[in-house]
């Protein structure tokens, strides 16, 4: 027996036969789906990685309050890196009778050692490359030169002299992806800050020494920065771009999400698939035995047919998937970097991989029962039980698909509870039908007609009802998760951000400011103006202990905590946009020293309720008991604090205040007005960051549905191999029932009442498992509070049930015209 010659022949004859087409379907989504994933989570990686360090304005950095020694320089340069110096402080720059709060960036020589620094010499003019202002001059940002009148040429007062500012700043390398800046910059001279001495004790000014050089020389440079940074923050790539990486780490939640539903839906479909090929071709492998083939060739030529059939599947699988991708890319649009590089051959071999591990592990263990048909088959129709190995290839198969799907995705979290709720639905399912079996064989003798013919089919293929009811169940739960719960997760993570999100701040504002600011408001047509008081101190102590961070996720040394500003405010009334998770916040009525402060304040420090604060309020100190934790939903855009103080125990600390407010975009040039009238005081304006994250929600949005256009296939061919799972013994068992003298209504009837009851059940526990498991998977991964949506689950749920029931239909509906003999002989 030639193998290769028998399993290309049998390959090309079989193949469009249904199970081969259906296995062949399987695997081209599964690849399609990971290559298409696997390969732009890469290159969207790659990207912001590369595009990081210009983002920092170097490959590594450190930061404290302190000046960076000049030690760490040397070293440095020892070793071949570049290395320049930078700080930053806030600071009023006067210009005649006008003032501006601007923040000051001082750099040293060879600035920017990444990225480039874009100037123009008149507003609106063509952009050129600078390096360092020399010294004398100032690059000054537009919002700075509207507020201050300023002009290129003009003298600015900076300190006990004036700088001349002779470019307009169109783009700094090293702004660490931060979406909002307080206050405008102005770019200067290390030279001239030493000069105009404005850093001097309790400056609170920000320093930082940035170095760069080959990617390993400093991978090395920081192994050797470690121990050594005492006190000092150590900045790498990885904390730029936070606003990117963040939008596109939720949108690869979403894509995860699907690609991992698709890869798991055509495991199964290629289960279903596979073990109708195997049945099929017992009679066939029965027969060789007869005419003396050996058990090990007919299983490695049935074996060699899926490995023929895997090899173009994978290809047009990895096709399919980089032309997705590239769909993606465009969906995504400006959420990721405008260059990415070009793929890496990783993802579409873990892709081509999974193909390969779907195919062999779920393909096979059908295979394996096919060695122990015996000759004597072609007789009395006798067949072997499942043997225990195929169970360990299932297991091991799935056990390898997961490990693949979660390289390629990088989620863990998700995968574990998708998976985690899919198993126990299978499992659920396996019981729920062995169940259901076991109490229609006790009815069966009590019905009549096609009600008792429906049973009996269920009953008789007790092992194969089963296998399908929880195939049914797989493919209509993972449908209901991307078609239900996954719309409604974008929906409300859209609505998080309502139109009337505040797209304003107004910042330093005076306590005898308050209420001209809130009348200029209210005649704006701000709904319901409020300002809250914003003080700045320092945190002292933390339980009598100077305050220590948790360790940290990038095991940098930053415990300068002592030296850290603090920002806080204080109030009677429980704030908006928060949700109390521990303790009792006060009566509004309490003069108690006592403080709310925010989990994430509480994870920084390691805080507890009962534990005490010591705070720098000015010129005094005061010591507040912590009574309450607070979760503050910082994407509200409202005015929230990580640490609130019970207003009748604060007294005469120093504030300003602050307030936050939505304004039609049409209006925004009447704030102008009262920025005239008040020149302390700030306005952010955060309206175009709100329709930045509104994109990105939009685009994400765009991007899952095209992924989510796999799964919903892989989807629908799960229910079509489970629904085909048994057609060739209904074919059989059709043409005896014909010939004993059945009608076709009866028949029809039948099918009906078989796979209705499998619809039903299988509806019952898919709606069930979704809407908690879609609630789990929103809480946990997603943080969102998601209800589940009733109604189009249970709409889904009839949906599903009508497709068994008008699948099983079509399914024998060529039976039914087909004469007895004839279709005993084909079955």
């Amino acid at each position: 027996m030639n193998i290769v010659r028998h399993a290309a022949r049998a390959l090309r004859r079989e193949f469009l036969a249904g199970d081969l087409l259906t296995v062949f379907a399987a695997l081209v989504l599964g690849v399609a789906v990971m290559t298409a994933v696997g390969t732009l989570v890469n290159r969207v990686t790659l990207a912001l990685t590369s595009s990081a360090a210009e983002m920092l304005g170097g490959d590594l950095g450190l930061g404290g309050r302190e000046d960076v020694p000049q030690a760490f320089a040397d070293e440095a340069h020892a070793r071949g890196l570049a290395s320049t110096r930078m700080v930053s402080f806030p600071s009023v720059l006067f210009h005649g009778d006008d003032s501006q709060m601007a923040n000051i960036k001082a750099v040293s020589d060879g600035y920017p050692l990444r990225g480039q620094l874009q100037v123009s010499r008149a507003p609106g003019g063509p952009g050129e490359v600078a390096g360092t202002p020399p010294a004398g001059e100032a690059y000054a940002d537009p919002r700075l030169m509207q507020a201050l009148g300023l002009k290129v040429g003009d003298a600015l007062e900076f300190g006990a002299g004036t700088l001349t500012v002779t470019r307009i700043l169109q783009a700094e390398p090293d702004t660490s992806g931060e979406l909002m800046q307080l206050s405008p910059p102005l770019l200067v001279n290390r030279i001239d800050v030493d000069r105009a001495g404005l850093l001097g004790p309790g400056s609170r000014a920000s320093y930082r020494m940035m170095f760069a050089g080959d990617s390993a020389a400093i991978a090395d440079f920081r192994s050797w920065l470690q121990p050594r940074a005492k006190g000092l923050r150590i900045v790498g790539i990885a904390d730029a771009q936070r606003g990117v990486r963040g939008a596109f780490d939720l949108a690869g939640r979403f894509l995860s999400l699907a690609a991992l539903l698709a890869v798991l839906l055509a495991g199964v479909a290629t289960a279903l698939a596979a073990n109708r090929f195997a049945l099929r071709r017992i009679d066939q492998v029965a027969v060789l035995r007869c005419l003396g083939a050996r058990q090990r060739d007919i299983l490695s030529a049935m074996a060699l047919q899926l490995v023929l059939l895997a090899i173009p599947a994978c290809l047009v699988g990895v096709g399919l998937g980089m032309a997705a991708q590239a769909g993606l890319v465009q969906a995504l649009g400006g959420l990721i970097p405008g260059r990415l590089p070009l793929p890496q051959a990783t993802p579409a071999l873990t892709g081509a991989g999974i193909g390969l591990v779907l195919l062999l592990g779920f393909g096979l263990p059908p295979l394996l029962r096919l060695r122990r048909v015996p000759p004597m088959r072609v007789l009395n129709r006798s067949f072997a039980a499942m043997p225990p190995s195929s169970l360990l290839v299932y297991a091991a198969a799935l056990a390898a698909t997961v490990a693949l799907t979660v390289q390629a995705t990088g989620d863990v979290r998700l995968a574990a509870w998708v998976l985690g709720g899919l198993a126990a639905l299978a499992l659920l399912a396996g019981a729920a039908g062995a169940g259901l079996l076991w109490l229609l064989r006790g009815l069966q003798p009590r019905l009549r007609g096609r009600w008792k013919l429906g049973v009996a089919a269920l009953t008789r293929r007790r092992g194969l009802a089963v296998m399908q009811l929880v195939g049914l169940s797989l493919s209509l739960c993972a449908l209901l998760l991307l078609s239900v719960i996954g719309p409604g997760l974008l929906a409300q993570w859209r609505d998080r951000l309502p139109s009337d999100t505040p797209n304003y701040f107004l910042m330093n504002i005076q306590p005898e400011q308050r209420k001209a600011v809130l009348d200029a408001l209210s005649g704006l047509g701000v709904q319901a103006p409020g300002i809250e008081p914003f003080s700045t101190g320092r945190l002292l102590a933390v339980n009598d202990r100077p305050p220590q961070r948790q360790a940290r996720e990038d095991n940098s040394n930053d415990d300068d905590d002592a030296n850290r500003p603090v920002n806080f405010s204080w109030r009677h009334d429980f704030p908006p946009a928060n949700t109390l998770l521990a303790g009792t916040y006060w009566a509004a009525g309490s003069t108690a020293a006592e403080a709310s402060i925010e989990e994430g304040w509480a994870e920084r420090y390691g805080m507890k309720l009962g534990d005490t604060v010591t705070l720098q309020m000015g010129e005094q100190e005061r010591r507040f008991t912590v009574t309450s934790i607070r979760k503050a939903d910082w994407d509200s855009f409202r005015v929230n604090f990580f640490l609130l103080l019970n207003e009748g125990a604060v007294g005469d600390a120093p504030y300003n205040l602050i307030t936050a407010f939505h304004l039609p975009r049409a209006q925004a040039p009447a704030l102008a007005g009262l920025t005239r009238d008040y020149p302390n005081i700030s306005l952010l304006d955060i309206d175009s960051i709100l329709q930045r994250v509104r994109e990105v929600v939009d685009r994400v949005t765009q991007a899952v549905q095209l992924v989510m256009g796999f799964s919903l296939l892989a989807g629908v061919l799960v229910l079509l191999a489970a629904l085909q799972a048994t057609a060739g013994e209904r074919r059989y068992d059709s043409a005896v029932l014909r010939t004993l003298g059945a009608t076709r209504a009866q028949l029809r009837g039948a099918v009906l009442v078989e796979f209705g009851a499998l619809g039903l059940l299988s509806s019952l526990l898919a709606v069930g498992t979704a809407a908690l498991l879609g609630s789990v998977v929103a809480r946990q991964v997603f943080e969102l509070q998601l209800s589940p949506p009733w109604g189009p689950l249970l709409l889904g749920g009839a949906l599903g049930v009508a497709l068994s029931m008008v699948a099983g239909w079509w399914g024998t509906r060529r039976i039914l015209h087909t004469p007895p003999a004839l279709a005993l002989r084909e079955a």
